[in-house]
């Protein structure tokens, strides 16, 4: 198992890295695309559970709320929010008319979908457009939460013993948080020591802060995607990626990470 998972993160977290740090309309394009696909796996993952959703309205509705985020400010995408509730409520009433009891619960996974993975991935847009050193931010932040999540995989399988969430997921335990939570705040120093002369506004200091904030952002990350997976009673939200699951399963932290980098750096700047 761990070596399918090493393989296959030997292909995709290079990728990802790779574009991250071309920056600019590279990664724009990119996250688009991949966020499609993650919208394309949750809404396959929504038809297994026996709901009725439409894929294309779901990609939609995260390739809106992302090219929103490209092309206007965050106050647009606010008011379009609303919009997405009119259009996926007026289906829920056709649905309903149509026999469809679900309709209700349809409308309300489809909108989280949408918020889930669009408005939040679309914060990577932000932040890689956060001034000339946009693209080392998605950089670091991307990094930092996935050196995060393999530290507390590696601690937990090894020494986890105690639980956090013994009902939900028993293999989630306080060693690997902790152990995870203390990779990213020393490869958070070291982060910031290697990168000082390029990123004046980050340094040990606050590399070390932003690597600790990983720790509680993938646990939580990582929890709530869990929590979805089993309500739906999948394992996984796809198998592109073997030892991984879908794409979806390696945004689960990612996503939350990337609002967490863009308010960190919206703090120390």
């Amino acid at each position: 198992m761990l070596k399918t998972r090493a393989l296959s993160a030997l292909v995709f977290v290079p990728l990802f890295l790779g574009i991250a740090w071309l920056g600019g309309w590279a990664f724009d394009v990119f996250l688009a695309l991949v966020l499609a696909f993650a919208g394309f796996e949750f809404a396959r993952m929504l038809k297994v559970a026996g709901y009725r959703v439409s894929s294309a309205l779901i990609i939609s509705g995260i390739l809106a709320a992302v090219l929103l985020r490209i092309f206007s400010s965050v106050a647009v995408e606010i008011l379009t929010l609303p919009l997405f509730l009119v259009i996926f409520g007026m289906i829920a009433l056709w649905q309903y008319e149509h026999d469809n009891k679900q309709a209700f619960q349809s409308l309300v996974f489809g909108l989280f979908g949408v918020f889930y993975i669009g408005v939040l991935g679309a914060y990577g847009i932000t932040l890689n457009h956060t001034g000339s050193k946009g693209n080392l931010w998605v950089l670091v932040t991307i990094s930092l939460v996935w050196l995060v999540d393999m530290g507390a995989y590696l601690v937990g399988s090894r020494f986890g013993k105690k639980s956090m969430l013994p009902q939900l997921s028993p293999k989630k335990t306080l060693e690997g948080f902790l152990g995870g939570t203390m990779v990213g705040l020393i490869c958070g120093i070291l982060i910031g020591l290697i990168l000082n002369s390029k990123m004046l506004e980050l340094g040990p200091v606050w590399g070390g802060l932003l690597g600790l904030m990983m720790g509680p952002v993938a646990f939580f990350g990582d929890a709530l995607m869990s929590l979805l997976k089993r309500t739906m009673g999948v394992k996984d939200t796809g198998k592109l990626l073997p030892g991984h699951g879908g794409v979806l399963d390696r945004l689960d932290s990612m996503l939350w990470a990337l609002v967490a980098g863009t308010y960190f750096v919206m703090i120390i700047r």
